[in-house]
């Protein structure tokens, strides 16, 4: 599922990116369900705007346009829908996972982002390690594109390498980004890609986005998942699900899970 070369590479850059892992099918059978959640939960009148706050806008987002621009964001989809539970163990994302980190597997937690056309709101680069700090460092981010991924979409960036450099210092302003003087989104990486391709990245690697300033909405899955045998550091960022084994199993059961 997963070559020597991809491992080394993943492991020197942070991230990872692997063409077509999931079939034109099981996209579009996603991408009809993501489409229907979003108009359930709104319907039900659940907030679901995800826009980050804080001073990084000034850098990211024009004067004009602050406050305008959206993000819509779902936690723990598998619990609305069966079609997340499926892709969740498909056996294409667990067998490049368990490849990256070790066999047994767990779940950390899950989110769906949908950037809405012409105003999608960008992300300013950060680490997702302050969040949930795990002893070995494995916690790795598994985004499943459900459609073209490009630059003028909105696209994930990553700074390759940087992981490498451990915990950096965030600034904590209403959201949790790094100093864009330091860290501007133009010196990341664009990850442009495929529907149906896979990236993953790991927690101490720095990402972002650009707004979306196409024409169709920008739509990804994300996964977050974790070696079986890495300890959280702290008792935070708890979630439906968490420590469900996704591949192998739980080496460790009598540990408390969280």
């Amino acid at each position: 599922m997963i070559t020597p070369e991809q491992i080394q590479f993943y492991e020197d850059n942070g991230y990872l990116l692997v063409e077509q892992v999931f079939t034109p099918v099981e996209i579009n059978e996603c991408i009809g369900e993501t489409d229907a959640m979003f108009e359930r939960l709104q319907a039900s009148g659940r907030r679901l705007e995800a826009t980050w706050g804080g001073k990084w806008q000034e850098s990211q987002i024009d004067e004009e346009e602050r406050g305008q621009t959206s993000v819509l964001s779902i936690h723990n989809m598998q619990y609305q829908s069966a079609v997340f539970t499926r892709m969740m163990v498909h056996s294409g994302l667990t067998g490049i996972v368990s490849g990256l980190i070790g066999p047994n597997v767990q779940l950390h937690h899950t989110k769906l982002h949908v950037k809405p056309p012409e105003k999608g709101s960008p992300f300013p680069l950060h680490q997702d390690y302050d969040y949930f700090p795990h002893a070995d460092d494995t916690m790795l981010a598994a985004v499943i594109y459900l459609e073209d991924a490009t630059v003028e979409g909105g696209c994930l960036c990553v700074m390759p390498g940087v992981h490498r450099q451990g915990s950096l210092s965030h600034q904590h302003d209403d959201s949790h980004y790094l100093a864009t003087e330091e860290y501007p989104i133009e010196a990341a990486t664009p990850c442009e890609g495929k529907a149906g391709d896979l990236l993953i990245f790991n927690y101490l690697t720095p990402h972002g986005s650009y707004p979306n300033r196409s024409d169709h909405p920008r739509r990804l899955v994300l996964f977050q998942f974790r070696s079986a045998s890495d300890q959280p550091l702290r008792d935070v960022h708890q979630s439906p699900g968490q420590g469900m084994m996704v591949t192998g199993i739980n080496p460790i059961p009598e540990a408390k899970q969280i």
